[in-house]
């Protein structure tokens, strides 16, 4: 299997020199003779309180139009979504279809441990149909702004929630 060395074909940028002392792991976890075994991994970080500052409670997955495969995290709160600098779920792929202002939000509560959908312009879809006001989110749905397709996948709920006590 080749070695990636980090440079594009066709790239104008010469590779790096290649390091003689630098072992290369192989597959099988087995080295060289001679030669000693591969230096133990780093030990896991632990988490800390920080890392829980604004942990993601779901996910929108762009299953099509510009920036397709691309996830988008949720927060808790208001997730507003839009092309704007404003918007806490920002789809700025090059879909000019989608207003620069807030479009929709996905609103996650902690209390309720449940999503809402709440749609500001009337070109937002859910699953096909123009969105009322709000309307509750169980996952797999179908969400399209301008020419972008979305699918919301939830991570908290009923079962759930980062705020239980593990």
């Amino acid at each position: 299997m080749p070695l990636y060395r980090g440079v594009k074909k066709g790239s104008s940028t010469t590779p790096p020199p290649l390091d003689p002392t630098r072992r290369v792991a192989r597959p099988d976890g087995r080295h060289r003779p001679g030669s000693s075994p591969a230096a133990a991994p780093p030990a896991a970080t632990p988490v800390t309180a920080d890392a829980l500052a604004n942990p993601v409670v779901g996910w929108l997955a762009i299953i099509a139009g510009p920036g397709r495969g691309a996830v988008l995290p949720l927060s808790y709160g208001v997730n507003d979504i839009g092309r704007g600098t404003g918007a806490r779920v920002r789809l700025d792929f090059g879909d000019i279809t989608v207003a620069l202002e807030n479009q929709a939000a996905i609103i996650y509560t902690a209390r309720s441990r449940h999503f809402y959908l709440q749609s500001v312009a009337a070109e937002t879809l859910l699953n096909g149909q123009p969105v009322p006001k709000s309307v509750e989110l169980t996952g797999g749905e179908i969400l399209q702004i301008g020419q972008t397709r979305l699918r919301f996948a939830p991570l908290c709920g009923p079962d759930f929630d980062w705020r239980d006590d593990g």
